[in-house]
């Protein structure tokens, strides 16, 4: 008898985590919902200036550092550039990735 008491127990537990899991998943679709009535996605991520900034500097010096200066300086010519400031940001993906071409 002790099994059937066992079962029954086991079988209250998960049905007790599928009314869970049922509610997370209904909260998830009501925030799901919710976001498609805000701002159309572009397509795209929006990119933050500084950040990438900041990151392609730490790849730059890098470069330079593993003894590439004259392609970074070579680089920033191509950019239209004396320095990384003067590197209009639009531009700022494709110099991190050619940058990080450099050891290829």
């Amino acid at each position: 008898m002790s099994k059937m008491n066992d079962l029954d127990l086991r079988l209250k537990e998960t049905e007790n985590q599928l009314d869970q899991a049922k509610d997370t998943i209904q909260s998830i679709r009501e925030l799901l919902l919710s976001n498609q009535d805000a701002a159309p996605c572009s397509g795209t991520p929006e990119r933050n200036p500084v950040e990438d900034k900041v990151t392609i500097r730490k790849m730059l010096a890098k470069k330079s550092a593993e003894g590439y200066t004259a392609q970074v300086k070579s680089l920033l010519h191509k950019f239209g550039a004396e320095k990384l400031s003067d590197v209009d940001p639009k531009d700022y993906e494709d110099l991190y990735y050619s940058a990080k071409g450099l050891e290829q």
